[in-house]
């Protein structure tokens, strides 16, 4: 395959999450099959450099971006002032790929550059999590409502106007992009970061202890996880002491730990806040079982990520996830309230092995089938497939 140049372009790299892990892991799988790779962004938080690929190109503008102290107004404003970006795309790239509100750039663009929107999944605020947020924004509610419909109204018709649409991998995320922009989306693989989850390899596992790994935000629902992990019995049948790391950080936080401390297991949950890549697969490792409640998550990075460091998966069956996970082979999928999940971590838990031989099918299942090699293999093909046309 010859040498390409590909721009990847997302306004803002923030707290590393989901969206910031794959550009980057993209990014870096283009750069090691010898193609020339840019990352194109207004700022760049420093937790996402340890993922900066040798290779990898960072261009920021520097563009001022936080304006208000609701992160929700400052989520708007990102989209508003994508438009900076422009100046520093590659007129003679042979592709743009862009990321969120990265989108905006559709408009009014006259490159002769294929474009491909990356949608891993539509914008949650707008379609699955607006009610949740209007409920948290307190004053604002109403300037954020109208905020809103605008956002929806800009992004429905800047989606038309995509010449390609690419998707997270699995059953789930292009049928969903269909039903709410009536344009079909080419899924392309999701990859993980084997080099980092293989350096602690040698870690000791407790037989007994929970894990999830998420940045802390309403529609990750770790509430829930912590609601069912107050109905699990404080030991295994073997006498083994239950506990719960929740790993990572973000604006729900202080409620979570309000909410252990509320159900008296604060004593036996550990709130990590942000871990480094560096030392993610040491926290995995030590674990016995990951347990994932997201609301309708287009595929779900960290279940495919326990389930490599050998873990079996205890998940809500709603959205991607459950493309994921084999039921009763590498995990238990179950409903989404605070009874079920905790019986389902109960029957992972108390079974002969605690959940060893699901993990180990679970290991090479993600072997089998995700790579990020392969996940630039299939971003190329569909920028080969593409047909220039004036926009």
């Amino acid at each position: 395959m010859s040498r390409r140049k590909i721009d990847l372009v997302f306004p803002r790299f923030k707290l590393l999450s989901g969206a910031e892990r794959l550009i980057l892991e993209l990014a870096g799988a283009l750069a090691r099959q010898g193609h020339r790779s840019r990352v194109i962004c207004h700022c760049f938080d420093d937790s996402c450099r340890p993922l900066l690929s040798p290779g990898v190109e960072l261009v920021e503008s520097g563009t001022k971006l936080d304006w208000f102290t609701n992160r929700y107004f400052n989520a708007v404003f990102d989209y508003a002032r994508v438009g900076a970006l422009r100046r520093l795309l590659d007129p003679s790239a042979d592709g743009h790929v862009l990321f969120g509100p990265a989108l905006r750039l559709i408009r009014g663009q006259r490159l002769n550059v294929p474009q491909v929107y990356h949608c891993f999944e539509p914008p949650r605020v707008l379609y699955q999590d607006r009610d949740a947020v209007l409920a948290r924004a307190g004053a604002a509610r109403w300037p954020l409502t109208v905020a809103l419909a605008v956002y929806k109204s800009i992004d429905r018709r800047l989606v038309q106007r995509v010449p390609a649409i690419t998707t997270a991998p699995g059953s789930y995320a292009a049928p969903r992009f269909q039903a709410i922009y009536g344009r079909s989306a080419t899924p392309i693989s999701h990859g993980l970061s084997r080099a980092l989850l293989d350096r602690h390899s040698s870690v000791e596992r407790d037989p007994a202890r929970l894990i999830t790994v998420n940045y802390l935000h309403p529609r990750k629902r770790v509430d829930l996880v912590v609601q069912a992990f107050a109905k699990v019995p404080e030991t295994t049948p073997d006498g083994f002491p239950v506990t719960l790391e929740v790993v990572g950080d973000g604006p729900e936080r202080a409620r979570l730990e309000e909410q252990a401390v509320a159900l008296k297991v604060s004593a036996r949950v550990r709130f990590t806040g942000f871990v480094e890549d560096e030392q993610l697969s040491a926290h995995y490792r030590a674990a016995s079982c990951y347990v994932h409640a997201t609301r309708e998550e287009s595929f779900g990075l960290s279940v495919i990520e326990a389930a490599y460091c050998g873990l079996p998966v205890v998940a809500v069956a709603e959205g991607g996830v459950v493309d994921n996970i084999v039921d009763g082979e590498t995990g238990v999928l179950t409903d989404a309230d605070a009874r079920s999940l905790a019986k389902a971590i109960e029957k992972v838990l108390w079974s002969d092995d605690g959940g060893r031989a699901m993990g180990e099918r679970g290991r090479a299942r993600v072997d089998e089938h995700h790579s990020w090699e392969r996940a630039a293999e299939d971003l190329l093909r569909v920028i080969d497939s593409m047909t220039l046309a004036p926009l």
